[in-house]
């Protein structure tokens, strides 16, 4: 292909990309619907946070005792992570009946469970100079008035958010046997402009969300990896993968389009049309050692990790885009989706426990699904609430963030309750760790 052709090409995609549509497109030869696919479910009945039904623990947390403006704040943290989680109702501090001051960093379970409290968290913050020192303790109401949970933090204000994030995660591994996963970050890509786009990346409540990578062209399709945020750049003459700590550098180029990074099993996996046809690959991290892992005539795009070192992809190879999934080296490819004629955009749940793939469906309009894989369950999250698309697993997978045209990024849990708005502004190609 000489240079014009190229050029005409990548402004062509370019102008795909920068409309938002789909990776998957249609080609000479592949339908876009499939011969038997059974149309994805509807949602059924929803189960509010609120519901009795859900038996959500009931946690009071007051604000921590120190500096009031520090104070709140941490509370809220917790309160948040707790809330978001879907595991708990946290009382609202209106209706607390305790003696705060008398109590201390004690309790009175009494005080506590004639407001319907299972558990308190209890916390302090004491200046030492610059720094701070904040005592935490946790009591499950349930077992007296001694805690079953402490923990000390030292450090500086900065850092009073990742305290509580971390006490948070304490309080679900001593409740549930498992840690939660409220220290991890999001990472996207967002339209801001005419034939623009840049990657961002935040904490997954939100907070400090700002962008990486270069300040100008098209940077998309970003994945969390060694050397930082792994992510597409695409330019007149071709788009390669590169990481926020690469200065720029192309660590994977090459004919065609690269694009789509995952990183796992010590390699990166990526969607490639060097040799023609949209492929799946996996490189070293310093790029060399290029292999190709899947061959087909038909599109082959979106690899995503999978526990086991497998990879789940979608492929068109029966028919309409449908999710797939491979071991590492490409053999074994199986069709895992079997309802409805347009999924795309797998996540796979990464955390033991039964083999869940999130994706985007084509029902109406594009919404967000969960698959088990070893059942041929499915479970509808989002129906009648706008487009809704590029689900990402939380890492301990009890949540599921996905971008929704209501306005930005929600979370909910793998069910679809308790769905709330965590990072405002288009988002797309969501990855979470």
């Amino acid at each position: 292909m000489n240079l014009s052709s190229r050029r005409l090409l990548m402004r062509s995609v370019l102008g795909l990309l920068a409309a938002g549509l789909v990776v998957v497109l249609a080609t000479p030869g592949h339908s876009q619907r499939g011969d038997d696919e059974d149309p994805l479910p509807q949602r059924g009945p929803v189960i509010e946070i609120d519901s009795p039904e859900r038996a959500l623990f009931k946690i009071a947390i007051p604000n921590l005792r120190g500096p009031q403006s520090l104070g709140g704040s941490a509370a809220g943290v917790i309160r948040n992570d707790l809330t978001l989680v879907s595991l708990f109702e946290v009382l609202n501090s209106r209706s607390f009946i305790a003696n705060l001051d008398q109590e201390g960093l004690s309790v009175v379970p009494a005080a506590w469970t004639a407001v319907g409290a299972q558990g308190v968290v209890k916390g302090e913050i004491r200046e030492r100079g610059r720094n701070i020192e904040v005592e935490m303790r946790l009591y499950n109401l349930a077992t007296g008035d001694s805690p079953v949970l402490t923990r000390t933090y030292n450090g500086g204000r900065g850092e009073l958010r990742g305290f509580m994030h971390d006490f948070a995660n304490e309080i679900l591994r001593v409740l549930t046997g498992d840690a939660g996963a409220f220290n991890s970050r999001i990472t996207f890509a967002r339209r801001v402009g005419r034939g623009r786009k840049d990657v961002y990346v935040g904490h997954w409540d939100g907070h400090r969300v700002g962008r990486v990578g270069p300040e100008e062209g098209i940077n998309m399709l970003p994945t969390f990896g060694p050397g930082g945020i792994w992510f597409s750049r695409l330019t007149e003459t071709g788009m390669f993968i590169t990481h926020s700590n690469a200065e720029g550098r192309r660590i994977i180029d090459g004919g065609g389009l690269n694009m789509g990074p995952t990183v796992c099993n010590g390699r990166v996996y990526f969607t490639s049309t060097r040799d023609g046809n949209s492929e799946i690959y996996s490189a070293a991290l310093d790029g060399s050692d290029i292999r190709r892992i899947t061959r087909n005539p038909a599109i082959d795009v979106s690899p995503s990790c999978g526990p086991g070192g497998r990879i789940a992809f979608v492929s068109t190879r029966h028919g309409s885009p449908q999710i797939f999934v491979m071991n590492g080296g490409g053999g074994s490819a199986r069709r895992v989706t079997f309802r409805g004629d347009h999924n795309q955009t797998p996540s796979w749940c990464m955390s033991g426990g039964e083999p869940l793939i999130a994706f985007t469906g084509r029902s109406g309009g594009m919404d967000v699904f969960t698959v088990n894989i070893a059942t041929q369950q499915y479970t509808r999250l989002t129906q009648g609430q706008g487009q809704n698309k590029d689900p990402a697993f939380s890492p301990d997978c009890r949540m599921v963030a996905f971008y929704s045209s209501r306005g930005g990024i929600y979370v909910s849990n793998p069910e679809g309750a308790n769905q709330n708005q965590v990072i405002r502004g288009h988002a797309e190609t969501l990855r979470w760790r």
